[in-house]
């Protein structure tokens, strides 16, 4: 097998410059770019599926630089490059590998108004009329994928195909050469983290795979699931299908893996304790349960009725425990902290950290003492819920678009959003804007067309026709700032 350029080694193009400083690094010395015929020398070919990727990267490789260095987000988009190779040092004694970092760089890393990312970026412009297929699928193919945590199945001598399992989705995927590329031997039950490309049926891994033992499994699966609901919890979730949001959050979820494996390095894993999910306020997540006996019904019913700090879901019968308002947005979207129903004679609740159970706990026998008495409050560790199958995940997945297409939960995240832009996003300090605020920023002629640009990007983005995202009115921004109204489009 051809050893593939490392970070420090000579440039496989022939320029004799470090592959760093030459095809590897989206850097353009002299208006200089190298062309992707000669960009990798057939001297450097594995005759595997691995080439077809390779044969593509000169385009995002170009595109990237084109980007970085003439772009209006070209800046952006270098700081957090830079910042990235400082902290975790790529291709360097004790730093990530290479190609972690450059794969990140080219396909991870969101940047911008649009927060595409430059695989993204390069499928949507002129230049890649150029590339014939199945090159633009390769480039999406590279795009889509993302860096995660995978099991070793099985695997077979000939042909090299290993089958493996993502932790994440429960999903099974063959991936080729494993052993040609990377001389490793898969052995089952390893956990693989890397990144792979490709069709389910036919894949390579993109990255040199960092592998564990087989006891990290429940760790790492933990893990990501843990990163998976904290995206949902965030506004983001809204930008990608829901079949989708797995990847994106293990692309979001990068550079904590890279501080991680930095700190594997030098630290037995044992050591390093189980990644924790934490609700919003901070509070270590354990699922909990708290179950009353109903002395009255129907007077039960008429107290909660009255009671300001539960709303009623007539849907399901039940009561949603919501975070007392804000004082200085009392329109702002309430986080939940637990919801009860009434089952039989029985009124349970569940909440999702000790110490929310307590002050559930507290709270219901205080407005409702009378007509309950407290049983018993039942822990589970998320360590002890049973994994989900594939086809449990699958329907997760539809109930949850389902979910989201409702008109009240678009009404709901309409609000959420207009709460951001119109009250709180105003008065940020934007990076864009060099450090301004939108306010600050509308009050000053030289930095008023970038605020323009920035709104009008709002505008763009969720006009986009597969856009999920409920409209909010850019005119109403542009009022607040005190900015002239423009004309509108709609999906």
């Amino acid at each position: 097998m051809s050893e593939k350029p490392g970070r420090n080694d000579p440039c496989p193009c022939g320029s004799r410059k470090k592959y760093k400083k030459c095809c590897g690094l989206n850097q353009q010395q002299g208006g200089y770019v190298q062309t992707p015929e000669s960009w990798f020398p057939d001297s450097q070919r594995t005759g595997t599926l691995w080439d077809d990727y390779m044969d593509v990267i000169p385009f995002v490789v170009m595109y990237g630089n084109k980007v970085m260095n003439f772009d209006e987000d070209g800046p952006e988009f270098k700081k957090l490059v830079v910042e990235f190779e400082k902290q975790f040092n790529p291709g360097e004694k004790g730093g990530i590998t290479d190609s972690f970092f450059m794969s990140w760089m080219h396909f991870d890393l969101r940047f911008g108004i649009s927060l595409e990312t430059a695989a993204e970026r390069l499928l949507s412009d002129p230049m890649i009329s150029n590339l014939m297929e199945p090159g633009p699928s390769h480039i999406r193919h590279l795009g889509e994928s993302y860096l995660t945590f995978y099991e070793i199945i099985s695997s077979t001598l000939r042909p090299d195909i290993t089958t493996v399992r993502e932790l994440g989705t429960g999903k099974n995927f063959r991936v080729l050469h494993v052993r040609e590329l990377f001389e490793i031997d898969p052995e089952p039950g390893e956990i693989f983290f890397a990144r792979r490309v490709g069709l389910p049926d036919r894949s390579i891994f993109y990255t040199t795979p960092y592998v564990y033992d087989p006891e990290t499994v429940a760790q790492f699966k933990r893990a990501v699931l843990a990163q998976e609901k904290d995206f949902m919890k965030s506004i983001r979730t809204e930008l990608f299908s829901a079949g989708r949001q797995f990847a994106e959050s293990q692309k979001e979820a990068a550079p904590f893996w890279a501080w991680y494996i930095l700190q594997g390095d030098r630290t037995d894993l044992s050591q390093i304790s189980d990644f924790a999910l934490a609700t919003t306020d901070g509070e270590e997540f354990v699922l909990t349960e708290i179950h009353f006996r109903i002395k009255d019904e129907a007077a039960l019913r008429k107290r909660l009725s009255v009671l300001r700090s539960f709303q009623y879901e007539k849907k399901d019968d039940s009561w949603t425990w919501l975070k007392s308002k804000s004082r200085n947005y009392p329109d702002a979207p309430r986080t939940v902290l637990g919801q009860f129903s009434i089952q039989g004679d029985r009124l349970i609740a569940e909440t999702y950290s000790w110490e929310r159970a307590f002050r559930l706990r507290s709270k219901l026998k205080k407005h409702l003492s009378s007509l309950i008495a407290f049983e018993k409050t039942l822990y589970r560790d998320m360590n002890d819920v049973p994994e989900l199958s594939p086809e449990e995940i699958e329907s997760m997945e539809k109930a949850n678009k389902e979910l989201n297409a409702l008109p009240e939960i678009q009404e709901a995240i309409k609000k959420n959003l207009e709460h951001h832009y119109f009250n709180e996003w105003p008065k940020l300090k934007i990076p864009a804007l060099g450090g301004l605020s939108p306010l600050q920023a509308a009050k000053r002629k030289n930095e008023r067309p970038k605020l323009e640009d920035l709104i009008d990007g709002i505008n763009r983005m969720q006009n986009i026709p597969t856009s999920k995202i409920p409209e909010i009115d850019t005119n109403k921004l542009r009022r607040i700032l005190g900015l002239p109204e423009k004309p509108t489009s709609r999906k």
